[in-house]
């Protein structure tokens, strides 16, 4: 019995003392910045930042798509996959699309509405 209730403790006590990190799916657009290079200027790891200082947030681009992203260094994209923020409020993005905003169609005109008889 009291080994039961050992095992039910610390069980109880994991599962409060690492708490696990969040998981969703978004959709951001934002500014690919280099998050890392190596001594010869090669950019290793790539985060798109959202927003601007002082409030910028970084999303750490994660998965096979950062590899694309690496050469859009500087250009402004849409991304969407499934973020993870950690217990310290970092935040990693693993990219499943992304669009680089250039690539978009121009927005088309809106007819204009007809006007009400008087």
């Amino acid at each position: 019995m009291r080994s039961r209730f050992l095992v039910v403790s610390f069980l109880l006590l994991s599962a409060v003392a690492w708490p696990t990190p969040k998981f969703y799916n978004s959709v951001i657009s934002g500014w690919v910045r280099a998050a890392s290079e190596d001594a010869k200027g090669k950019v290793l790891t790539v985060e798109i930042v959202v927003g601007e200082e002082p409030a910028e947030e970084p999303y750490l681009v994660t998965g096979p798509k950062s590899g694309e992203l690496q050469v859009l260094v500087g250009e402004w994209v849409v991304a969407s996959g499934t973020v993870k923020e950690d217990e310290l409020g970092w935040k990693s993005l693993e990219v499943k699309r992304f669009t680089k905003i250039d690539d978009l169609p121009a927005p088309t005109d809106v007819p204009p509405s007809p006007q009400a008889p008087k």
